[in-house]
């Protein structure tokens, strides 16, 4: 679970970065609020996660990997949406593959 949250960290510090190179000096929140808030968001799943993990009996074992994995699902998905908005190249592919795909349902 620990492998998890240190994605969870990673992706969000990802995001950050992409966020920043697709916006530059127009992102909203600004850089400095968005660079505290994204790490008060890794503190506290952090916190969370240390909380559950020290308590005897671990009666939230399941939630809180339900929680992070979930999260870690999110937070690739939202990284992949700016990968695809900031890259180009990904658009283009996709473009080519609606007109191919128009152009089969069109042969039929």
């Amino acid at each position: 679970m620990e492998y998890n949250l240190l994605g969870v960290s990673a992706l969000i510090l990802i995001i950050l970065f992409l966020t920043w190179l697709k916006d530059g000096e127009k992102m909203d929140p600004p850089l400095r609020k968005r660079i505290i808030i994204d790490l008060t968001t890794i503190v506290l799943f952090w916190v969370v996660f240390e909380f559950v993990n020290h308590m005897k009996p671990n009666i939230f074992e399941r939630e809180t990997d339900w929680v992070i994995n979930g999260s870690l699902i999110f937070f690739f998905g939202r990284m992949m949406q700016l990968v695809y908005q900031i890259n180009p190249m990904i658009r283009d592919l996709n473009k080519y593959l609606e007109t191919k795909n128009n152009d089969k349902e069109e042969e039929k």
